[in-house]
């Protein structure tokens, strides 16, 4: 996980460094949001999350978007794979949209990207001897892919309210690491998503 702090502070501090010569030539957003996720795997329950990040439009129709999401999922026992506990995925995102001009306050839009996913899963106490000897499992952070349809409802000059509907694509390998020091064990897991989600963008 180390060595995406770089890139991600890089990034960040640019952002910052260069808003107000965006802010001059285009428009600068920031926005959060609040989410619900439902996983495609049926041991992964629904869950919720929020996001914060910022948009870019490079003209009228395109602008460009970096978000960071939280996710928070209840899992439930699958035999040979994830042990019963909470999964936490904060992915790191960017992505283009196109947004269609109607001429009124609503605006629909269009977009997709992908992203860096950091992953963990807490274990709930175990119940079996040969559950209580996993120490943990480990998931293996890496890239994805999301990509959905949204709308903006103008408030006012500044504030504007949108809702999106997204697919979130990420399959990951776990490793169930043991006590005892038996050899791991490694399983592939669907971590994909749906998610509906609402927040609020600030322009200025």
């Amino acid at each position: 996980m180390l060595r995406f702090l770089k890139p991600l502070i890089t990034v960040t501090l640019l952002m910052i460094v260069t808003a107000h010569g965006f802010a001059q030539r285009n428009r600068l957003g920031f926005f959060i949001n609040m989410a619900g996720y439902f996983p495609s795997e049926d041991n992964i329950k629904s869950g919720y999350g929020s996001g914060l990040g910022a948009v870019f439009f490079v003209n009228q129709n395109v602008s460009l978007s970096l978000e960071w999401k939280y996710g928070r999922y209840g899992v439930e026992k699958k035999e040979g794979e994830f042990l019963s506990g909470t999964l936490y995925i904060t992915p790191l995102l960017a992505s283009i949209h196109y947004n269609f001009q109607t001429g009124t306050s609503f605006s629909p839009y269009v977009f997709a990207g992908g992203g860096l996913f950091f992953s963990t899963i807490g274990l709930d106490e175990r119940q079996t001897s040969e559950d209580k000897n996993v120490r943990k499992q480990e998931i293996k952070n890496g890239l994805g892919l999301y990509g959905g349809i949204g709308s903006t409802i103008r408030l006012n000059d500044w504030l504007y309210l949108f809702v999106e509907g997204l697919y979130l694509r990420r399959k990951a390998d776990i490793d169930t690491i043991y006590l005892d020091n038996s050899p791991a064990t490694t399983f592939k897991a669907n971590l994909s998503a749906f998610s509906v989600l609402f927040g609020l963008d600030y322009f200025y």
